[in-house]
């Protein structure tokens, strides 16, 4: 069956589209069930285990995996990239982050390493990033060569989910106790609502940057695809 390429590609915006409408209603329940103090419809909560918005964030960080993996079976002429262990390597971080994202595994190792269920697990993450980056330069370079759009959104989905992740959850260490202390000082319910609104804009960030990701992952496999026909 020849499906037209740009049905295939409709049908990817299309997807993606859907996610993307569907994580606004998640932000949307999520801020207005937990207003002004009260604790946010389970379901829907974005700071849980196992709720619809860890499950989204889960599902779309293991779909890329899976897409990874797959491409680390296809084989390679000798000193062709990106190499199968380049696409290994990062399938099998993204399997760890889907699960952690799902169980919060770096909260339960903090009794085995005392430091990953801190902030300082945003350095752990920044370590990994990087040194991924830097060891497989030249694989990242060969998929920029290949369709230069993925690298884009990819890199703008990494950028989203990684001010999200990491800038927010600094904020929380730094300028939110500040701002609630000097202008909100015996206003509790305050600093509850603000901390209800950063993990609403945390997490919400986290989630369109992965899910701009797996477009661009999408949108290399479709390209991929057309060219080994």
């Amino acid at each position: 069956m020849n499906i037209p390429p740009q049905t295939v590609k409709r049908g990817i915006d299309y997807f993606i589209g859907g996610l993307i409408v569907w994580q606004i209603i998640i932000m949307i329940v999520y801020l207005v069930s937990g207003w002004p103090n009260r604790e946010p419809y389970h379901p829907f909560d974005m700071d849980g285990r196992l709720t619809i918005p860890t499950l989204l964030q889960a599902g779309i960080i293991l779909s890329i995996s899976l897409i990874f993996f797959a491409f680390s079976l296809v084989k390679t002429k000798p000193g062709e990239k990106p190499r199968r262990s380049f696409w290994l390597t990062v399938a099998v971080l993204l399997l760890y982050a889907g699960l952690d994202e799902m169980f919060k595994l770096h909260l339960g190792f903090s009794g085995l390493v005392p430091i990953v269920g801190t902030k300082y697990w945003i350095g752990i993450y920044s370590f990994l990033i990087v040194t991924t980056g830097v060891l497989f330069y030249r694989d990242f370079k060969a998929v920029w060569d290949f369709y230069r759009p993925s690298v884009i959104w990819g890199l703008s989905g990494l950028g989203i989910a990684v001010f999200g992740a990491f800038v927010w959850e600094i904020f929380k260490y730094t300028l939110l106790p500040l701002l609630l202390s000097d202008f909100f000082p015996h206003r509790q319910i305050v600093a509850a609502f603000a901390e209800h609104l950063r993990i609403t804009v945390e997490e919400g960030l986290e989630t369109f940057g992965e899910i701009l990701i797996l477009y661009a992952v999408l949108l290399y496999a479709y390209k991929k695809l057309e060219s080994w026909r």
